[in-house]
């Protein structure tokens, strides 16, 4: 197909087309795909900015470098089938899906104190879940 030098010139506009941004982290103008910036929760201006943000606001736990890659392998395995067997048990019907228990928010995920009891969990939405795992990693004493 050969199209006209108009047709060509809105194509690569459209292709061509940013979105602006301030980063996450630290805060300079930056811009992106749309299609990029769609995809993403969070949008940083640079790979560094990303790892400094991981770095100072996940919990070490989360993070890839801690101890060798995070937890021991039996312990991922355990929570692995904890959030397994809840989501099965939501997906079958036996556990109903509540709002966050923090905030009200109606979309929600469940947060094991235990892993050892899978539907034994409190409903906390996104942002309420982090901030329930901040306050833990902040005060271990809470898990006792």
């Amino acid at each position: 197909m050969v199209h006209s030098q108009e047709t060509k010139d809105k194509i690569s506009k459209a292709l061509s087309r940013k979105i602006k941004f301030n980063c996450d982290y630290c805060g300079i103008e930056s811009e992106d795909k749309p299609s990029s910036y769609a995809r993403k929760k969070r949008h940083f201006c640079s790979r560094d900015c990303y790892s400094k943000f991981r770095a100072e606001f996940l919990p070490k736990e989360e993070q890839h470098a801690y101890m060798g890659g995070g937890m021991p392998e039996h312990e991922k395995a355990i929570r692995v089938k904890a959030r397994s067997d809840l989501n099965h048990a939501v997906k079958n019907g036996k556990i109903e899906r509540l709002p966050c228990e923090s905030c009200g928010n109606e979309k929600t995920e469940g947060h094991h104190h235990d892993y050892s009891k899978p539907l034994d969990v409190k409903w906390l939405c996104d942002k309420c879940h982090h901030e329930e795992h901040k306050l833990i990693y902040e005060n271990p004493e809470l898990l006792k």
